[in-house]
């Protein structure tokens, strides 16, 4: 049996898309979806979406406790976690059940047009985790998985449960799952859909959380395998360049995005090192993707 896990927060306007692209999806065996949500308006929109759909209310204390609940009501022995605000590809679903690893992660996709300084940022920033997770993939090195769409065996929670402080719960996952010896692989064929922020204000907050999850994470799990740190990242710079950059006004925007990463790395660093935020501190809504 599979089991499909959707987490939601005030996503009434979206959850029956998401819904709805995993009822298209051909399972060859029997499944469950799950929505795990705080508010009763997402919930009454899920049932509204499928009636046979599972529903738990969460107590709003964040992503990582909903996930922690979800998993403890589902039957399948193959677990498949996905957001309410998202859409996945027609097939994705069967690309990450026949991809030979513990977890196996997807492709986030962002479909806001990059006709646009923002969305243009986003679109190189997917793409280049597409290539990174690719190559890592190829090689059998650790990958980080998508909170978008990503698939763990059941077996892996048998010994993990989300801390409620996590900042971002795929992240610290998919260090504690390689090195417990668990195998993570990537589908770039498992797609799923992503509206991206449309505003620099909520483009920051979704980085600097995403990026301050990264100091949550153990030293020693990280040493020689990390995919992504300050470092790395300035190394690839002259990389992205080449790949991205075709004419002057992309030029420009390329060398914004330069300043606005630094400018979230460091303010995730002073967040979580220096001023020993707290996720409630860091973690802020960003309105404009849902």
């Amino acid at each position: 049996m599979i089991s499909v896990i959707i987490t939601a927060r005030e996503e009434e306007r979206t959850i029956a898309r998401a819904i709805k692209a995993f009822l298209s999806e051909d399972y060859k065996d029997d499944f469950e979806i799950i929505v795990v949500a705080p508010d009763r308006q997402t919930l009454k929109a899920a049932r509204q979406a499928w009636p046979k759909v599972k529903m738990v209310q969460d107590r709003d204390r964040g992503k990582a406790l909903a996930m922690n609940l979800a998993i403890a009501e589902t039957k399948g022995e193959k677990l498949i976690f996905s957001d309410g605000d998202v859409e996945i590809n027609k097939g994705a679903v069967e690309e990450l059940l026949k991809k030979d690893g513990d977890l196996v992660t997807g492709r986030p996709m962002a479909i806001n047009k990059p006709d646009n300084m923002l969305a243009w940022w986003q679109a190189c920033l997917v793409d280049m985790a597409d290539r990174l997770r690719g190559q890592r993939d190829k090689q059998g090195e650790f990958l980080l998985l998508s909170g978008y769409l990503f698939m763990a065996k059941k077996e892996v929670f048998k010994e993990f449960k989300f801390a409620e402080d996590l900042l971002t719960e795929d992240e610290y996952l998919s260090y504690w799952a390689w090195q417990r010896g668990y195998i993570i692989r990537y589908t770039s064929l498992a797609g799923v859909k992503v509206v991206f922020p449309n505003n620099y204000t909520d483009w920051a907050k979704q980085k600097i959380r995403t990026l301050a999850g990264g100091y949550q994470i153990p030293k020693d799990w990280k040493k020689n395998r990390a995919m992504r740190t300050f470092g790395k990242e300035s190394l690839q710079a002259w990389q992205m360049w080449k790949n991205y950059v075709k004419n002057f006004k992309q030029a420009g925007w390329m060398s914004l995005l330069f300043i606005a990463r630094l400018d979230v790395w460091l303010r995730g660093f002073i967040k979580v090192k220096v001023l020993k935020q707290s996720r409630y501190k860091v973690w802020q809504r960003v309105e404009s993707t849902k």
